[in-house]
């Protein structure tokens, strides 16, 4: 397994790729918030890797080697008045590089790539699809597909200011929501992990975006916000599926 860190456009990157000189797709790990694309990668990494895929795990915008000091001085509440822009900012990022940086790798193909998201993370995954055509297939864990519901829930429950700010996102967001655009989410293939009892995440997102599009795969397990062996499983065996349907 041959591992890299280093920093492309000031964006830190850890590279996974079974070295056998094959040419292979590239698939995204979105980690969630306050993780970072090592720390809380958990082997996925690996396993990814060895499922043919090179590997590119990144850090968030404002999370791991991108955190400034005064965002790391915040309270996790006032953190999370910035969660979307973490998410859209971060999947722009992940656009830009693989246009400008991973389409240039002779061992990567060119006809698209791949996401895979956790909590945070699968609302990258999620709006990345709606910004890029190349992106073929996204697997989500405990995850949402929801701006504007979703920021409203959470400024409820950790009741961070409804100023300006809060109102001017909240417009931006009702232009770029995935789930109240739905349609811009059609040419990929979807797989959500859902847990029964998530009090972090609510699984009403992930159960609207479904009943909007059939063709989504969605699968609830036993659990609250963490992943069980089966729900990782069943993301894997999803993302390789689909990369084995576009070889």
């Amino acid at each position: 397994m041959k591992i890299n860190r280093f920093v492309v456009d000031g964006i830190p990157l850890t590279t996974y790729e079974v070295e056998n000189n094959e040419v292979k797709p590239l698939i995204y790990f979105f980690h969630g918030f306050t993780g970072s694309r090592d720390r809380t990668i958990m082997g996925r990494g690996e396993i990814l890797a060895n499922l043919g895929f090179y590997v590119v795990a990144i850090d968030a915008y404002l999370h791991g080697d991108r955190e400034p000091i005064e965002f790391k001085k915040l309270t996790n509440q006032e953190k999370y008045e910035s969660i979307i822009d973490i998410v859209i900012h971060t999947a722009n990022d992940a656009k830009n590089l693989y246009h400008n940086h991973f389409m240039m790798y002779d061992n990567i193909k060119k006809d698209g790539y791949y996401a895979y998201g956790v909590s945070m993370g699968s609302a990258t995954a999620f709006y990345l699809a709606t910004i890029e055509p190349k992106l073929k297939a996204i697997s989500t864990i405990v995850c949402f597909p929801s701006f504007v519901e979703y920021y409203k829930d959470k400024q409820t429950k950790l009741n961070f200011p409804k100023d300006e700010k809060y109102i001017s996102r909240m417009r931006l967001y009702e232009t770029l929501d995935p789930l109240i655009h739905y349609e811009r989410l059609q040419h990929v293939k979807i797989f959500m992990g859902i847990g029964e009892h998530d009090d972090v995440v609510d699984n009403k997102y992930a159960k609207a975006l479904h009943e909007k599009m059939q063709k989504t795969i969605l699968k609830s397990y036993n659990t609250n916000h963490v992943s069980t062996p089966e729900m990782l499983q069943d993301s894997f065996d999803f993302i390789h599926k689909c990369k084995k349907e576009n070889e």
